[in-house]
Parts: structure tokens; sequence; C-alpha cells
């Protein structure tokens, strides 16, 4: 991430392309990390093209707040908080965040999954290897997210290429597969 901007290109594999990838590479410390999404009744955080995450990694919580800018690019906020309860956050700066960005205070839980997430660096972007858990099912996921600017399309294709595979917007982010799951 970069100066508030994600910019991430995801694509769904299979299982075998995932242990392929995840013996390839020279991955170490993978993250096992349970995300957790908030939106109000009437969903008036997904209907701002946001989310609204608290991301739990051994006794580390991250809040987040995406707001989507375009196909690929989030603006994204983060901050290590001390609760898992998205009602109890009091800091000014998250606080500062809801209001620029007219996210509601009633906020609560709609999904949770774990990923065990690998992760490999590159010069100019991070390769993501993801395995999710959702309530009913398992998937795989390669990510490959930019630290900064450059043609990504074309290094993930590079990447892609070795595994028959070209990239291709075939993946919803995580918090819509979980709702459909």
């Amino acid at each position: 991430m970069y100066d508030n901007i994600e910019r991430e290109l995801k694509l769904l594999i299979n299982e075998k392309v995932y242990n392929e990838l995840l013996h390839s590479y020279d991955f170490h410390n993978p993250i096992t990390q349970t995300n957790t999404y908030f939106d109000t009744e009437n969903q008036d955080v997904k209907k701002q093209r946001g989310a609204v995450r608290i991301r739990t990694i051994q006794d580390k919580k991250i809040f987040t707040l995406k707001i989507r800018k375009d196909e690929y690019t989030h603006y994204e906020f983060e901050k290590e908080i001390s609760t898992e309860n998205i009602n109890e956050i009091e800091d000014p700066e998250i606080l500062n965040w809801f209001n620029q960005y007219q996210i509601p205070k009633n906020l609560h839980p709609t999904a949770s999954f774990t990923t065990l997430r690998n992760v490999y660096a590159f010069e100019n972007g991070e390769l993501c290897l993801d395995k999710t858990t959702f309530k009913n099912h398992i998937d795989y996921e390669i990510e490959y997210e930019y630290t900064s600017d450059h043609d990504g399309i074309q290094f993930f294709n590079s990447i892609l290429d070795q595994y028959g595979l070209k990239w291709q917007k075939n993946c919803p982010s995580k918090i819509a597969r979980a709702m459909n799951d």
C-alpha cells in the first residue's frame, strides 16, 4: 500500500495450482488472519462501495476502511486498535475517517472468515497466495498487490504464464464471496 492507495489484481485458482505456486516461491512465515466485516442493516457501507473490517493476526487487531476508487484501486485506511468490538472504537483518527466517508456508527458483523496467507516480496509488489476458509467452503486465490507504480498486469501475467494462467477479472472480493457463502 502506498499513500492510502491499495492496488491489487486477484485471480481465483484451484487447489492444484495453489500447491504448485506454494512450492515455487520461497514463502516464509505464513500468516493466519481472521477477518470480520461490518455494515449496517441497510448495507450503507456496501452502497458506498466500501468495506469496514477488523483483522486479527494473533493478538494484533487492525481496523481497515476501504473505499473503492476504481476497478483495481481502493483508498485504504488502517490503524492498529485494541478491541474486536467495532462499537468500542474511540480513536479520533478512525472516527474522523467515519465522518469523512459518511460511515454510520450503527455497524454490526456481516461476515467472518479465516485466511492462511503466504507472501513473497518483489521489487514493486507482493505476491500473496491465500487459502480462505469460509463458512461453507474453502477457496484459493493468488493476488498481486502493488507497492509502487509499474505495469503490474504485465508483471502478474509473467508469473501466471508459468502455470498456463492469464489474469482476468474473475475474482470478487473475499467479502463478496463470504456474503454469497
